[in-house]
């Protein structure tokens, strides 16, 4: 554990998506129920493409299960044209690719320190069993960075949340409000969280997601 109390009072705030960062954190497909064998060479593909134009302005941090997966990677990186620049193999296990859900949230203050906040996943309100073990990635994901971090022991999935990061944040009452996350938090408790660890300052409450949406109504499908 971290020696911060709340990071609110240490001035941490989420930043906005377009504001610079150092990486990107993604873990590389591979789960057969998400992306099928008739798929998943056209998703590997697209992949790259997308590390392609990432590594030349940050780094790329990619999740792989082992070693050997990372150098075939390695090998198809090559193949594009993508190269190693700016990229990081991390062995750290995951299942599914959403690593914006159980992956921290990065939060920074005025003093340009960066620390963590770690929030317990259960996927997507204890929809999937299989993939509940990647709660456990999102922690090793933290002790990968060496980040200083705080956890909150709450169910939050950072896809929905979005902020400008100056303090408004966009939710739904769909998801955050949903008794499959936190059924003993009030909104009010939840809005404490989003306070204390996001530095949010004014909560916007949207009523539902799209229709049909197994994360019940994340923000990040329809409002960015």
């Amino acid at each position: 554990m971290t020696d911060f109390l709340i990071p609110k009072h240490q001035g941490f705030r989420m930043p906005a998506e377009w504001e610079q960062h150092k990486a990107t954190w993604i873990s590389w497909p591979k789960d057969p129920d998400t992306f099928p064998p008739d798929i998943i060479e056209s998703v590997e593909n697209i992949y790259c493409q997308m590390i392609k134009a990432l590594q030349e302005g940050e780094e790329v941090e990619i999740l792989v299960n082992n070693q050997e997966l990372a150098a075939e990677i390695k090998q198809l990186l090559l193949s594009f044209g993508a190269g190693t620049k700016n990229i990081s193999f991390l062995s750290i296990k995951s299942v599914d690719v959403w690593t914006r859900d159980y992956g921290p949230i990065f939060v920074k203050n005025n003093e340009g320190r960066v620390a963590a906040t770690k929030w317990v996943f259960n996927a997507w309100g204890n929809k999937y069993n299989e993939l509940k073990s990647d709660n456990e990635a999102g922690m090793a994901i933290i002790k990968t960075s060496k980040l200083p971090y705080f956890e909150t022991n709450t169910v939050l999935e950072g896809g929905s949340i979005d902020t400008n990061g100056k303090g408004v944040f966009l939710t739904t009452e769909q998801c955050l409000l949903n008794k499959n996350r936190n059924p003993n938090l009030s909104k009010e408790q939840i809005e404490g969280y989003l306070r204390d660890y996001l530095g949010a300052e004014k909560i916007v409450w949207l009523k539902e997601g799209i229709a049909g949406d197994d994360t019940d109504g994340h923000v990040d499908d329809f409002a960015r």
